[in-house]
């Protein structure tokens, strides 16, 4: 994650001494999610606008 010494989660900056996190990768980057929210990452991928390369243009999960 482009040196980051501590990982913490892309939406609310919890580092894994506080909560779980989720490591993903998108477009050559790894990025973490806490799971409480990866529902963001999920259903609404524009609010981590800003803080996920073109996370505005994602489409949100579908549910069946």
């Amino acid at each position: 994650m482009k040196g980051i010494q501590n990982p913490t989660c892309i939406h609310c900056g919890r580092d894994d001494s506080q909560v779980p996190l989720i490591v993903f990768s998108y477009k050559g980057e790894e990025f973490r999610i806490c799971t409480k929210h990866l529902p963001v990452l999920l259903h609404k991928p524009g609010e981590l606008s800003g803080k996920l390369p073109d996370a505005e243009n994602l489409s949100p999960a579908e549910h069946d």
